[in-house]
């Protein structure tokens, strides 16, 4: 997948790979640059498994001036935070073989100071959706990780995770939706991810000081994966002043004593 922003092409960092089973969370930092306060940051995922590789673009809803292209976005890439000036923005998707084609899929975005966000598409390509999460990427300190959990497995519509001493980390987690996020301590964790009789397995390394969103995908038996994406960590910049909690989840900086406990009682509570 390569970009074009304007007039700079930047480096892809993050990748889920579909037929991944495990992954560490080690990757390039994809926390955003400090920017002016009228400027709000966005990243596009492409999660549909069925679904080629399409070129993505946002342009101004206004004017359609483009703003930035992904070129070849293929199955579980997330690209780098773009950052962008407060508006309304439409995001395309055309096959990355046909340019020139109608959209495969097209929605408004809207940019918020301050604020950052995700946008994603999911689903099998004869039913192809969009959503947006907002992203907090707040750190939260030495020893410590936050993380939330995203489910966009088409082979379950509801997901649950656990560690492999069977603690519960998301019961019922609904296709399409977020989690809050929680803070837990940092550490090598090992998940196993069950739903709709498929299974899966996936071993994750949660750096000190780092926000991570943890996929849940499907792999290439078609069982599900977990795979991990560090949004922000100590290497890069937050923006400046922070963001807002996304995701209508627990508070940044709650401290806990319990690392799994903390989470299973952040996830219970989206999940009711």
């Amino acid at each position: 997948m390569t970009a074009r922003p304007r007039t700079a092409r930047p480096v892809v960092v993050g990748t889920l790979a579909a037929a991944l089973v495990a992954a560490t969370v080690g990757l390039a930092p994809q926390a955003a640059s400090a920017a002016t306060p009228q400027d709000g940051w966005l990243r596009v995922g492409h999660l549909s498994p069925d679904t080629k590789g399409v070129d993505v673009e946002l342009s101004s809803l206004s004017g359609g001036k483009k703003v930035f292209e992904l070129d070849d976005v293929t199955y579980g890439q997330v690209s780098p935070y773009q950052e962008l000036p407060v508006g309304t923005y439409v995001l395309s998707m055309r096959a990355a073989d046909a340019p020139d084609s109608t959209p495969v899929i097209s929605t408004d975005v809207t940019v918020s100071a301050g604020d950052a966000g995700t946008v994603v598409a999911y689903g099998k390509n004869s039913d192809l959706k969009t959503t947006a999460f907002k992203d907090d990427l707040q750190q939260p300190g030495d020893g410590k990780a936050k993380l939330r959990l995203v489910q966009a497995a088409t082979t379950a519509k509801r997901v649950d995770v656990s560690t492999s001493t069977g603690t519960a980390v998301a019961e019922d987690a609904t296709f399409g939706t977020a989690t809050g996020y929680a803070t837990v301590k940092s550490g090598k964790w090992t998940l196993d991810v069950s739903g709709s009789g498929q299974r899966g397995t996936a071993k994750v390394d949660l750096a000190g000081n780092t926000v991570s969103t943890l996929f849940v995908l499907d792999d290439s038996k078609g069982d599900l994966t977990v795979v991990p994406v560090t949004d922000a960590a100590a290497t890069a910049a937050t923006p400046k002043g922070g963001v807002q909690t996304g995701g209508g989840g627990t508070a940044a900086d709650r401290p806990v004593t319990d690392a799994f406990h903390a989470l299973v009682a952040a996830f219970r509570s989206i999940f009711g």
